[in-house]
């Protein structure tokens, strides 16, 4: 059945802030990464266009044929930075594209998206199209929910904290503060456990918005965007409060969630999907993030996950999502984890929607299968610079690591939009970590030539 793909990665919904436009630029590109998964009939929605020489590049990887049919881009995307908010998707404009490209019957179709948020369903609801993966019953079921924000509750990092609370999934101590009074007193509160807490703003993605406040000498933090000094002793935390406030508690966040930080020694993540309250949630990829210090890639499956972690990752895993179906969600749902250096699982959030992992997931079982993760070592690498995109694909061909259908192994080129911000995203596939790992230093010596 054809789908309409709405790609509305770091939407208004997703990002409690408005962002700046270096980084809207690489949020617009991770956007594109949603391409792979359309087929020849679909429809995605971006901010943008993509260029004609991507769209043949994924065409010959994948075996069908995409173009600039495939791809709606509201007006003025490509002359400004946009973004898929309600303003943006239901003007009315995606719409009737969409009926027009359609041939003006959407029976059949089915609707997509990122992250299932009020503007998506409103756009479907628009469209008449039901959701994609979801049977006819679940699907009305679900609807309601989702139209009144129930995606968007799971990406709220203070619900994180209350749904860990309700299947005793492990977490940090912690509290949330609505008031500059409130993180004060949190601060002298959890400062204590570990000499270190981190502030995290109640919507945002990719590490953003979290600050470390801590008593050592250091200056990065692995999930750390910003990391404070203070005093081990005499610290005027209220004073510390009161200039931290302003930059936390600002635009749609006017609540952050602050946590005893712990150094983590590994930084896992799993993917799942949620089928609604009657169906059990299905595991779909899990592994470890590569993170310097702010999350940069992937390795799937995590190749230094000892048994036991991945056993009790996987079980508060499923737990946390199907407390998630029960309570009305559907969809993906990605979860995110540490061990510490003492060996100690915490939760850190999840997040009701795609992830970055999702159309590597996608990538992985067309090119490789459906059991990928017990053939394979897959390895990403986010935003390396790039001057051409044609250069870069002769460069892996010409260092011989460029995708090898036949074994099965190689590199990919998983999105690029060069145009606008010079980055590609690439996909590594090995027989095992060490072969995966020499063919990214392969092919980041290719890169650097061309």
């Amino acid at each position: 059945m054809p789908k309409v793909i709405v790609a509305n990665v770091d939407s208004d919904s997703m990002c409690g802030n408005d962002m700046s436009p270096e980084i809207h630029a690489l949020s617009s590109m991770c956007c594109d990464r949603l391409l792979v998964m359309a087929e020849a009939e679909d429809l995605v929605i971006l901010p943008h266009s993509v260029s004609p020489a991507f769209l043949s590049y994924l065409s010959a990887l994948l075996g069908r044929e995409l173009t600039e049919r495939n791809v709606v881009v509201p007006p003025d995307g490509d002359v400004r930075q946009l973004i898929l908010n309600d303003a943006s998707l239901n003007s009315g404009h995606v719409a009737d594209e969409i009926r027009r490209r359609a041939g003006g019957d959407l029976t059949g179709w089915r609707m997509e998206g990122y992250f299932l948020d009020r503007p998506v369903m409103a756009l479907a609801d628009s469209l008449g199209i039901p959701l994609a993966g979801l049977d006819e019953g679940t699907d009305e079921a679900c609807r309601d929910f989702l139209r009144c924000g129930g995606a968007e509750t799971f990406n709220s990092k203070v619900l994180f904290r209350q749904l860990a609370g309700t299947v005793h999934a492990p977490v940090p101590s912690g509290r949330v503060a609505s008031t500059e009074q409130e993180l004060g007193v949190a601060l002298r509160t959890l400062l204590p456990d570990t000499g270190r807490v981190i502030i995290k703003q109640e919507l945002n993605s990719g590490s953003a918005g979290n600050t470390v406040v801590t008593i050592f000498d250091e200056t990065t933090l692995t999930g750390a965007s910003r990391v404070v000094q203070v005093p081990e002793e005499g610290a005027d935390l209220a004073a510390v409060a009161a200039q931290l406030w302003p930059l936390v508690a600002l635009q749609r966040n006017t609540r952050v969630v602050i946590e005893a930080y712990h150094k983590a020694a590994h930084v896992y993540y799993s993917e799942l999907w949620v089928p609604g309250p009657l169906g059990s949630p299905r595991m779909l990829n899990f592994g470890e993030m590569r993170m310097e210090p702010t999350f940069i890639g992937f390795e799937i499956p995590g190749q230094q996950m000892l048994p036991a972690d991945l056993a009790d990752m996987s079980a508060h895993s499923m737990n946390l999502a199907a407390e998630a179906g029960r309570r009305g969600f559907v969809g993906y749902l990605n979860i995110d984890s540490i061990t510490t250096m003492d060996g100690t699982l915490f939760f850190n959030e999840v997040n009701g929607r795609m992830g970055c992992c999702t159309n590597i997931d996608y990538l992985a079982r067309v090119l490789i299968g459906e059991d990928y993760t017990r053939q394979r070592v897959v390895l990403t690498y986010n935003w390396i610079d790039v001057k051409d995109f044609a250069v870069a694909v002769q460069a892996l061909e010409t260092a011989g690591v460029a995708f090898d259908p036949e074994t099965k192994t190689g590199v990919v080129i998983a999105v690029e939009d060069v145009a606008r911000c010079g980055a590609i995203d690439y996909m590594v596939v090995g027989y095992d970590v060490a072969h995966a790992r020499e063919l990214e230093k392969r092919a980041l010596v290719a890169f650097g030539v061309a």
